[in-house]
This record gives structure tokens, sequence and C-alpha cells, in this order.
């Protein structure tokens, strides 16, 4: 499965945020996602594909769930369920999966490898350590005749079995996954399947059993199943969260409910407005409640109350107080790059791993500009949360759309030597068989590519596609990227990780990089986290270069002071490189030059990018008049947090912190039904749909190429994301009372969307 590349810099949060979120918000107990089962103690199961041998009498759990894709035509289109089971003396869970679909289509033999959406599939995701924080999560799939195992740690194979059965329209899938944990009776595990449908007619299908896409990134986007007994006897508790002392901050969005005999028995409730928390279907035995800490409000989850669950009773927990970590400070008046004197490694050393901490970020490569000159270069943390490697000076990351720059600047190279023309369009040198369909294609340049004005998305979803007359507007995207770069490997006759070694990463001194997978990069890589769990490595055997390049922050820093001093290239080229081409919409003093980012402020002109692989986050800029600037990478999914301190240290002083509004969201009592005005495809961006559909009681938000989120009302017409997060969404009524269009407002700024006539779909991304 293909990594899930998203928005380029940290400024464009926007088109992007309904993914970066996990959504928080339902009344009472939660899976991680929503979805919990039961399961039962079985032996004696041959994975044959045949399940007479399974025990009569498991329940069936649905799987329902359209997150990804085309609406179901109906019934016979595409309809499933499974059942469950373990052994615990096998180490050993069983998962049969029942599927009746209508039109079958599956690889052929001899196709080599074929896409996860172009074929029917099966896939289970374990988090069998369900440690809490930091379990990786397990993707074990069964995509037409193929096999196939994704995970962030070394395993065989061989510790999977599956077994497909095809009758007519009925299909089973048989599984036995060996795990190494320990699966005695009272515990419970993280877990979630979905089903592939690939109809005859084009259309394409992914349905879950709980909620939302992405699910092997993290353990919070997986369902739950509790491994008991017949025996076993279940019961519920109840209590209420309260600050330790005045606070003005909203409470704890969540408690975690945690056995004190067996560490992997929990479960999570929500927090309601007036800190009451529920929790149903605990098997009876010894708890304690403690907030759950987490990046957005850091608690102390230390702080417990004990309470004993019983099945004849609810029970009741005294009072949990908390009380908030302190926020570490240590930012002063102005920042340290701006004053005289050498850089301070041993206090810049302090300030790094006190918000590495507090930010709960799993590793950090950082390097300091000063004077045009790279004077810091170090890591920080670890590799992988599963292995505790520390990150060293030379370990690489993923640079994301950090890549960008890189490319540009080697076709400038080229511009330079008169191998192309910035101008002249690309159809002329290279047609393109991907986008064909569409003649308005033959008016793209390198100059729209490199400043994002092409019509394409950011990435396809199927068929590539143009949303705009190239030129006509911007719309941030990488698939121009690839197309450009068919075009300079044409044109030079070289391969692209020749061609960029050639002319950027030898003549900086660069060390360590590649926008390939290689013995190199194996050694030195990190591993990406969803917060702080460990997810499957992207080892991308062709170079992307919108997104590919591996690479270390102080080998990024060489390139970037070389860049922004205009070496290597001709004075024109160079002046043309950083200057401002076009406007990004609705970014106050924001611009593209020609692949890179230029952003005014009170401090001047800076120049540099930021990238966003899944598990991955970095951001690169530097000020060309003063001389400073910084580029840093992390192995998680979030650099604003540490971007916004790392700024105002170095650079822009305690007045350039971004202010963080104190915000307390409550759910308001609404009626279900006002959902279905709401319900529609609005426009956000030229190539980012939002789209609200209503499941039941709750309304889903889902952006182009992302899966779908719960939002929760305020009001009968203002949304939330997150409880404690300044983000909503207002839906806005014209004189008949009819939705016209939606705002987005992040903290100090809104967005309008459109909305759109046509019929909604779902969409997202895996």
């Amino acid at each position: 499965m293909k990594a899930n590349r998203t928005s380029s810099t940290i400024r464009w949060r926007l088109a992007t945020c309904f993914a970066a979120l996990m959504l928080i918000g339902a009344k009472s107990t939660l899976g991680q996602n929503g979805a919990v089962g039961i399961a039962y103690p079985a032996q004696g199961i041959t994975i044959d594909g045949d399940l007479g041998d399974w025990p009569a009498g498991l329940k069936t759990y649905p799987i329902e769930r359209i997150e990804f894709g085309d609406k179901l035509k109906g019934e016979d289109d595409l309809k499933a369920h499974f059942r469950f089971a373990y052994n615990p003396g096998e180490h050993a869970l069983y998962v049969a999966v029942e599927v009746e679909d209508d039109s079958a289509v599956l690889d052929k033999p001899g196709q080599g490898d074929v896409a996860w959406d172009a074929q029917d599939g099966c896939e289970l995701y374990i988090d069998s350590a369900h440690a809490g924080s930091g379990s990786p999560v397990f993707q074990y799939a069964r995509y037409g005749s193929r096999n196939q195992f994704v995970g962030p740690l070394e395993a065989s194979e061989k510790t999977m079995k599956v077994a497909v059965a095809r009758k007519d329209s009925r299909i089973v899938y048989e599984w036995r996954i060996e795990v190494a944990a320990d699966l005695a009776p009272e515990r419970s595990i993280g877990f979630d399947v979905s089903v592939a449908d690939r109809d005859k007619d084009g259309s394409f299908s992914w349905a879950a059993w709980g909620s939302g896409t992405q699910k092997a990134s993290s353990p919070d986007r997986c369902g739950e199943f509790f491994l008991v007994t017949p025996e076993t006897k279940f019961g519920e508790a109840s209590g209420k969260v309260a600050w330790d002392g005045p606070a003005s901050a909203a409470l704890p969005a969540r408690v975690r409910v945690q056995s004190t005999r067996t560490p992997q028995l929990w479960r999570e409730a929500a927090v309601d407005g007036s800190g009451g928390y529920k929790v149903t279907g605990l098997p009876v035995g010894d708890y304690a409640v403690h907030a759950v800490d987490s990046v957005d409000l850091r608690v102390d989850s230390k702080r417990r109350v004990d309470v004993r669950i019983e099945a004849d009773r609810p029970a009741t927990a005294d009072l949990l107080r908390v009380s908030a970590i302190p926020w570490p400070g240590l930012i002063g008046d102005q920042g340290v790059l701006r004053s005289a004197g050498p850089l301070n490694a041993d206090e810049l050393d302090r300030f790094v791993k006190t918000y590495l901490d507090y930010y709960q970020i799993p590793g950090i490569s950082v390097a300091v500009i000063k004077d045009s000159q790279v004077v810091y270069r170090k890591g920080f943390g670890v590799k992988s949360t599963a292995t505790r490697e520390p990150v060293g000076d030379d370990t690489v990351f993923e640079a994301a759309s950090m890549t960008k720059p890189v490319f540009a600047y080697t076709v400038l190279r080229l511009v330079d030597r008169g191998v192309l023309k910035l101008d002249t369009p690309l159809y002329t040198y290279l047609p393109y068989e991907d986008i064909a369909h569409d003649d308005r294609y033959k008016l793209i340049t390198a100059r729209m590519v490199m400043t994002h004005r092409t019509g394409f998305p950011n990435w396809r979803t199927g068929k590539l596609d143009i949303k705009f007359t190239p030129g006509t507007e911007v719309s941030y995207s990488g698939e121009g990227f690839v197309y450009l770069g068919k075009v300079v490997e044409k044109l030079t006759g070289k391969k692209l990780v020749d061609l960029i070694r050639e002319e950027v990463f030898t003549p900086f001194g660069v060390e360590h990089a590649s926008l390939v997978w290689n013995d190199d990069i194996a050694r030195l890589t990190a591993t990406g986290h969803g917060g702080s769990s460990p997810m499957a490595k992207d080892k991308p055997s062709e170079p992307n270069t919108a997104a590919s390049l591996h690479i270390a922050a102080g080998e990024y820093a060489k390139f970037l002071t070389a860049v922004v001093q205009g070496k290597g290239l001709s004075e024109p080229t160079a002046q043309e490189m950083l200057r401002s081409q076009v406007k990004i919409p609705d970014q106050k003093g924001a611009s593209w030059g020609l692949g890179i980012a230029i952003q005014e402020t009170p401090t001047g002109v800076n120049y540099g990018h930021g990238g966003r692989n899944t598990g991955f986050t970095s951001q690169s800029l530097m000020y060309k008049d003063q001389g400073i600037g910084y580029v840093f990478l992390v192995n998680n999914d979030d650099a604003s947090k540490i971007d916004n301190v790392l700024n105002a240290y170095l650079i822009a002083g305690k007045s350039g912190l971004k202010k963080t509004k104190v915000v307390a969201h409550k759910t308001a009592q609404v009626d279900p039904k006002i959902y279905e005005s709401y319900v529609g495809r609005y426009q956000l961006t030229p190539a980012v749909v939002l789209t609200f559909t209503r499941e039941g009681e709750h309304l889903k938000a889902q952006a182009t190429g992302e899966g779908a989120s719960e939002v929760f009302p305020e009001s009968e017409t203002v949304f939330f994301m997150k409880p404690t997060q300044d983000a909503t969404i207002t839906f806005v009524k014209d004189g008949d009372g009819k939705v016209t269009h939606i705002v987005l407002h992040e903290e100090d700024h809104d967005t309008q969307a459109k909305r759109l006539d046509d019929e909604p779909k779902a969409g997202g991304g895996k």
C-alpha cells in the first residue's frame, strides 16, 4: 500500500485537517475507533476455507462501513461479516470473514504486483501488544491470489496463514495469525478488518468493521476485542473528573479504566462537558482510572482512583482530580540566532530534549544555520519506540515534500544549460499518456509545475485528472513534479537518482541522501510513527521527485544554504528561483518561488519548504538577508508544535509564538435529523473537496484523499473536531434555509468552501 502523501508546508493545514486530527467526542465507552467485540477460546480449527469446524454460536460482526471509494449499488454489491476466536496455547488468533459479492475481480497469474485497490481483497489489522502507547499495528492482507504482510518490525510471514474459498458469489477468508503476545483470557487487543471490493464496472469500495482509514498507522484507528471465557461476567463503572485547582482549560477528553491485574485489559471512555464518564462491558475485577495524557493537553496520568467492577451492580469511582503538566517555557524575548556571538549548543540541546519529551515526539534531527553556515546538527530521541535505538547525527528521515526544492534546483541547473525552458509546454518534450484524455495538459510548463498551477490534484486516487485550466489557479500538487521528472529523464537520458546526485548532492557535499531505498538508507533510517506507535517503512524502489527524499537535517541544511545564496546557478536563474511567482491563496505573505516556499514575516523574508509523509513531518527555512535558519525532521505525524517553539527560540522570540487559545468545546444535544441538510460536497480548494455524510446519529467529514472522521455539534450549525482545539466548521444558510457553504475556522484563519450540487460520494485515503 502506497504511503499517504499529504500537504507540503505546515502552513497548508486546513486542506488535510480531517485526516490529521484523531477526533474525540463519543458519549460513552470507546473502542479505539468505536468498534468493540468479544472473543472466546477455540481449538481444532483447520485453515482450509471450510468453516464447519468453528464453534457454534459465535457472534458475527458486520463489515459494513464504506470508508473509502464508491457507495454500494445495493445489498448484492457487497455484504460481509466475520467471526473471531483465539487459542491461548498456540498464541493464535482465528478470523473467519464471509463475503457476498456479485462481481469478483482478481489478479491474473503472472500479472506481478497488483495495486491493493485494483481487485478484491481482505485485510486484518492487529495490535496484539495493546500497550496503550507505542504499540505497533501489523497488517495482514490477501489481495487476489497474493498474501502481504506489512509491519514496522521484522516479522516472518509464516506467522500468517490464510485460506480462500470461492463458490459463486460467496467468498470465505479463513485466517490464523500467530502472535508473540500472551493471549491468556481477560485481556484486550487492538483489531480491525476490512474488505476491498473491485467490480467489473470499474467501481471500488473499501468496507471496514470500525470507522476510519489508514488503520495500520496507529492503534487508535483500530477497534478492540476482549479475550474472555464463557464464564466471564461483565460490569460497568462511572465517575467524574475535575481539575485539582483552578483551571481554564477543557478537561481531558478521555479516561482509561485499566485492570490492576492485567495491564493489557483496559478500555477508554469519553469525558462529557460536566466531567462525567461511563464505561460498560468490562470483565469484573479491580481497575484503576486515570486521565489520558495527550500532546494537545498534557496531564499527569499517574494520578489515579481505584474502582471495583462487579457483575450485579454499577460501580461508582471516586472523583478523579487531575493536574496539567506545565508548559516548559525556555524561550526568551529575542531569538538566540539574532544575538551576537556563537550559538550555545548546550542550551539548544536542553531545549530540544525538553520539548521532545513534552510533545511526545519519538525522534528528531535538527540543524541550525547562522552567518549562512551550518553551525549545529544533532539527533535526539529514538529511531523507533519499539527498538529504542537512538537517533544519531546522521540518522535519515523521510523529508517528504522537502524533496521538491531539491528537484526544482536540479531542473534549474538544466535550464541554465539550455536542456529545457521554463515556459515551453512539457508535452513538446514528452507526451504524458496518463493525462492524454484531457488536451488541457498541453498547456503545462515547468514553471507551472514548480508553482503548483498544473491543475493536477496533489495525488490521484484513480485516473489522473485536471481540476482547472493549467496556469489559471494555484493548487498544491505532487503529480506535476512526477510528470516533470519523466520529462527530465527523457531529455537528459539519465536516471533521476544519478542526475540529482550529480547536480545537487556531490557539488554540495551532501552525504547519506537518496530518493530510493538502498543499503545506506536502510542502515541509517528512522521509523515513522503515528503518534508514538511505529509504522511500516516505505521503501521506494523508484524516485518520487515530490516526496521520496531520505536525509538528515544537517545534510539538508547544506543544500538549503547553498540554494538561498544562489550557488551553482546563473545569477538570473538564482534570482528567478527565489522570486515570488504566485501568491498562495488565503495565506498572508506567502507565495511560491520555483519549487520553494517564500514567507514574509516581521523578521524578514524566509525561503524553505515543509513536508508530510505518513509517519514523518518536517520543516526548513532560511532568511537570506540575516543568514539564519533551521531544518528539522521528526518521525511522527505532527511537526507543527515543535516548529512553533523552535522558531520562537531560534528566531522570533516570545512574541513570535503562535498563541494557543484556551478552548473547551462541549457537545450540544441536537436533533440528528438536521444533519440531512448538511450532507453533501463542499469545494475547499480546486483539488480538495470536503464530503459530509450522515451515519445514523453521527455526522462524518472526509477530505479528498483522506479518511472519514466524526464531527460533533456545538450548536445546530457549528461543529468541532477536538474539544481542546480552536477549529470549527460552520454551516451557512441562505434566506430560504438552504446551506450554501461552510466556513472552516482554525485559530485566526477562516476559509470558505462552497457547496456543490452533485451527489456525494465516499472518498478518502486507505
